[in-house]
């Protein structure tokens, strides 16, 4: 819940703030007494929650915009052909369906129909006066505050998102390894199942990637910050888009293997295997940035060849980590003169 709270509270602090700031300025460049729709098109356009707060604010204009214009046309027939009270419900009911079918058709959020057949609904029960152009003005300023807010003012940095929720995702799997390392030096198989459970929570964080991925994406369509960051965003969310998932995948299975390698008092457990854990946890954690690239340095690591075959899915699945995290210090440049290829590869099992 308090990780809700902490996501939600600024958008909702800026939908209060931005729907003040909308009444105020209705009231002041239109002179409209009550200008309702101004602070309500604000709040909707900043909610917490939004994929977008730029789409929802142009399709919040679009459904407003689409169902005034279908009500307008509504309202065309003279009321004597209305006089019975059914037939006044029927050309509300006609209003709405096809304000909301013509809206639906222009392929936007949901936002789009809603507000066009709402706006229908208004234009027919308040009048045009009152709901027509008097309700267009409000929007317009209750959605330019809300793009101001959205584009300029608390737009967040794509490129930071994800690099954030990378860096969470190579910190927990960082002290995953440096458990599973542990377990394996003490050949403590409770240690290797903590290792295992830190790993599998871990998938949270790989979920909150792939959703900070999304956002950024997002934010590079839709908001002018992210335009002017396209291109950093593109190479960013390329970086960890597929290498995030094999090193989570890789680590796991890893984990699995060695936990089953050590409840099976699997012996000898290769030489330098535990050195090369700890060197992958060290890894991880300068890709994360908490850990300077030459404290993570390590001596030369040598993993023999396994003896039975409890180890070799160990190994198997160490050396497509290894594999990935090559690839991601390559791209960020962290450690270019480091050797990269992990010296236990020098005794590779044959398949």
């Amino acid at each position: 819940m308090l990780g809700r709270l902490h996501k939600a509270w600024r958008d909702a602090a800026a939908s209060a703030v931005a729907a003040a700031i909308a009444w105020i300025l209705a009231v002041w460049l239109f002179g409209h007494p009550h200008p309702l729709f101004a602070a309500v098109s604000a709040i909707v356009c900043l909610s917490p929650g939004l994929p977008s707060h730029g789409r929802q604010a142009v399709g919040l204009m679009l459904g407003v915009a689409t169902g005034i214009v279908v009500g307008e046309l509504a309202l065309l027939p003279p009321q004597i052909m209305l006089v019975p009270e059914e037939l006044s419900l029927l050309r509300l009911t006609l209003a709405t369906f096809f304000s909301m079918l013509v809206a639906a058709s222009f392929g936007q959020p949901a936002v789009v129909p809603i507000q066009a057949g709402v706006s229908a609904v208004l234009v027919l029960a308040l009048g045009p006066e009152n709901a027509g152009l008097t309700r267009m003005e409000d929007v317009a300023i209750g959605v330019t505050v809300g793009l101001f807010f959205s584009q300029v003012l608390l737009t967040p940095d794509p490129v930071g998102e994800i690099d954030t929720a990378a860096d969470d995702l190579l910190r927990q799997l960082a002290k995953a390894f440096n458990e599973a390392a542990d377990g394996l030096r003490t050949s403590d198989v409770r240690k290797a199942e903590v290792a295992l459970r830190s790993f599998l929570t871990a998938h949270d964080a790989l979920i909150a990637l792939g959703a900070g991925i999304d956002a950024a994406r997002y934010a590079a369509r839709w908001s002018l910050r992210g335009r002017l960051a396209a291109r950093s965003v593109a190479d960013t969310a390329a970086r960890y888009d597929r290498r995030a998932i094999r090193l989570y995948a890789s680590s796991l299975l890893f984990a699995e293997a060695l936990a089953n390698a050590l409840r099976k008092g699997a012996a000898p457990v290769p030489e330098g295997l535990a050195e090369t854990i700890f060197d992958a946890a060290a890894r991880c954690a300068v890709l994360a940035g908490t850990q300077s690239a030459s404290a993570s340095a390590t001596a030369a690591v040598k993993a023999n060849p396994p003896t039975n075959v409890e180890w070799h899915d160990t190994l198997l699945h160490l050396r497509a980590i290894f594999d990935v995290i090559t690839s991601l210090e390559e791209i960020v440049r962290l450690r270019p003169s480091e050797p990269q290829t992990p010296a236990y590869d020098e005794g590779r099992t044959q398949n």
